[in-house]
């Protein structure tokens, strides 16, 4: 008699062109494979019970929007839902409204450390299409704990940017094309789990802050040391996040980034400050103008004179935030 194949969850993470690079991953997944699919994929508010229904028609799996408390059951694709974290604990997922990770909530950092953390061994990562760099983290983590990686083949994905950046920084067991994955998963599934691994403090406590139950000073420290840097949501203090390959920073709030991520985050706070200064000079300028008008009414030229000066400066300061911010955007 063969043996009934252990239980593996798979978390699977994607950003631009997810949605096309997720169904085609479980296209072919038998119904009865013992295992569950937990999927975080960075999109707008309306998209999500959409994709349900389209990926519904596309696999034998069963598709169900993510819920908060919902058990993990086996042959069900769970979809992460738009500003909730999609973790696991206990056999159940969670939806929190923790901290942003690298700019996201959902974060599929925080699904993959969190699923590393809960399943060890039987848990697999896999990355898809997608910018920036969200997720590489997350797979470090469940390497971490004795699970699988896998990354969808950069060079014939639509974004290349996050798997790539995960093969460039660090060892990843399975470089598939995304037509080929479910193939791969059914195999994957099939055989005996890898060495059991503990799950290492650093990431027990990592996983505690990200999923809202830990949050000071004294946890954070113990992951990393500080840095002259602040956190752009919040203004706190960053550090520098210890044990990894990949350069990361949180706040004791929760906040994290990898340094590409905190950099689009500051280019985004900088253009922030660029358009209220702009709001502000045009407010200015709107008071100096009415203020001219009332003087020359009054034929009060020297003040009109002193005015006018004012007013060329405000209009100088206009030109030059104005030739800044087109410069941002070429």
């Amino acid at each position: 008699m063969a043996k009934k194949a252990s239980f593996r969850l798979f978390v699977i993470g994607a950003s631009s062109g997810g949605h096309s690079a997720v169904k085609a991953a479980l296209a072919n997944i038998p119904a009865d494979i013992n295992a569950a699919f937990l999927v975080v994929i960075h999109s707008g508010y309306n998209t999500i019970s959409n994709f349900v229904k389209h990926l519904s028609g596309r696999t034998s799996l069963k598709v169900v929007q993510a819920s908060h408390n919902l058990e993990i059951e086996a042959g069900t694709v769970y979809i992460s839902i738009p500003d909730k974290h999609l973790v696991v604990q206990d056999g159940v997922m969670l939806l929190s409204y923790g901290p942003r990770e690298n700019l996201f909530r959902p974060s599929i950092d925080a699904l993959f450390r969190s699923a590393a953390v809960t399943y060890k061994n039987q848990c697999m990562g896999i990355l898809l299409s997608g910018r920036l760099n969200d997720g590489t983290a997350g797979l470090e983590a469940i390497k971490d704990c004795g699970g699988l990686t896998m990354i969808q083949n950069p060079e014939t994905a639509e974004f290349e940017e996050m798997p790539l950046f995960a093969q460039q920084h660090m060892v990843i067991d399975f470089i598939v094309n995304v037509e080929d994955i479910s193939a791969v998963i059914d195999e994957i599934s099939m055989d005996d789990l890898p060495p059991e691994k503990e799950a290492p403090v650093h990431l027990i406590r990592e996983n505690a802050i990200a999923t809202n139950l830990k949050s000071d000073v004294i946890a954070t420290e113990s992951l990393g040391d500080r840095v002259p840097l602040s956190c752009p949501e919040c203004k706190g203090v960053l550090w520098e996040m210890k044990n990894s390959n990949i350069v990361r920073y949180r706040c004791h709030i929760g906040h994290s980034y990898t340094e590409e991520a905190l950099v689009e985050s500051k280019d985004n706070g900088l253009e922030e400050a660029l358009w209220i200064a702009l709001r502000t000079l045009e407010e200015k300028r709107m008071l100096l103008l009415k203020i001219i008008s009332d003087y020359k009414k009054r034929n009060l030229s020297q003040l009109v004179l002193s005015y006018e000066n004012k007013l060329e400066e405000v209009l100088r300061h206009i030109n030059q935030i104005r030739k800044v911010m087109q410069l941002e955007k070429q």
